[in-house]
């Protein structure tokens, strides 16, 4: 019977999948905010009543999945570390993997749930693995809203579940993705159509889990990111794509169709793949050009910048209609720490800037001992 049932559930689904044509630039949208963000730079494309304070729904886990990220990037956390579920979490409503009470799961296991199901039992299992409890976490929450300007945020919760002043805004929710993409540890699971995970204290209990974003597998080019729902909420989604080198962020919340979230966050990339485009310059790490660093053990560095040297323009525009500048600064001297920018490059057109890069050493510049130092500028003095 159980059998039947998952299969069921699975049929369900599928049928929900809807096409999405690439070639419909048209945007007469009905959900209630939307925005259009580069993801590179944040420069919006497209946006209607986007600063407008929203209930997010399950978008809220972006700001959690982030949290989380930033763990395990710092080694805080490992994917293998395990923690006991507590009376709390397992309280949760709405959509959850039915943990219990006292069992234990692991980092990786809640992270399937909360990216792939959107479990709210999960959500606050990590949270309260992350900081001890709900609230602590809700409050990092909040302080990592400030530091990525998300001015029309607060959160009360770590599921998005209905709350008084819990609200976000499709800008804000934008800005918050842009955050999560620089990390690949939630970005697999959220692309992530099925899987499953054990639950119970005797591990007896297999939770199918289906991706509640129909993007997937049916938009070329999707990095992830959130569903959100609630009676208050509506129909929301946060959506990212990659095609040719241009990143873009969807975000369209109080939706009253399910289907039309996504056909409305497709309709939204759809506009900003056909009409701009992203002008690559240099690579990230690509060598610019070289200076000369007195008392260095090399004559002649490297000079880079820590992201690539990109610029979002409309799709008509080539790499020929921009000029490229970069200014070092003088007399560098070793040691040089490679974390410091000792100059900048500027993108112009038509004598405009329009954006600026610091550049920094390809690496560490350690100070050449004196009597090296000595013995090359007596080899220098020679040779001229």
């Amino acid at each position: 019977m159980r059998k039947i049932s998952i299969f069921l559930l699975i049929t369900l689904l599928l049928n929900s999948i809807v096409a999405f044509a690439d070639n419909d630039d048209s945007l007469t949208l009905s959900s209630k905010s939307v925005v259009l963000l580069s993801a590179d730079d944040g420069q919006i494309l497209y946006e209607k009543n986007c600063n407008d304070k929203l209930s997010p729904a399950s978008i809220t886990k972006i700001m959690l999945l982030i949290l989380t990220s930033e763990k395990l990037h710092s080694g805080d956390i490992k994917f293998t570390d395990e923690t006991t579920i507590t009376k709390h979490a397992s309280s949760m409503g709405g959509s959850q993997v039915f943990l219990e009470e006292n069992e234990v799961q692991t980092v990786e296991s809640l992270l399937k749930a909360i990216c792939i199901r959107s479990a709210n039992d999960a959500s606050v299992a990590m949270a309260e693995l992350l900081f001890g409890s709900e609230e602590a976490c809700v409050n990092m929450m909040n302080e990592k809203a400030i530091e990525l300007n998300m001015k029309n945020t607060q959160f009360m919760n770590v599921t998005g579940l209905p709350c008084e002043n819990h609200y976000s805004s499709a800008y804000d929710i934008a800005l918050m993705s842009m955050e999560l993409l620089k990390y690949d540890y939630a970005n697999k699971y959220m692309l992530t159509w099925m899987d499953s995970i054990m639950v119970g204290k005797n591990k007896d209990i297999e939770q199918v889990l289906v991706n509640t974003n129909r993007l997937i597998n049916n938009y070329n080019g999707l990095l992830g990111l959130k569903t959100g729902y609630t009676h208050e909420a509506k129909y929301c989604l946060s959506a990212a794509a990659l095609r040719k080198g241009t990143k873009l962020i969807a975000v369209v919340l109080g939706c009253d169709d399910t289907k039309v979230r996504f056909q409305e966050a497709a309709k939204l990339l759809n506009h900003g793949f056909a009409n701009y485009k992203n002008l690559l310059f240099y690579e990230k790490e690509q060598p610019i050009t070289q200076a000369c660093v007195e008392c260095s053990t090399k004559e002649n560095i490297n000079i880079i910048c820590k992201e690539n040297i990109s610029l979002l323009t409309t799709s008509n525009c080539k790499i020929e209609d921009y000029s490229i500048e970069y200014k070092i600064n003088e007399h560098l001297k070793a040691p040089l720490d490679y974390l410091t920018p000792i100059g900048k490059l500027t993108v112009s057109k038509d004598g405009k800037v329009l954006k600026e890069f610091d550049l920094y050493p390809e690496g560490e510049i350690p100070k050449q001992p004196f009597f090296e130092f000595y013995i090359r500028n007596i080899i220098k003095k020679l040779i001229n």
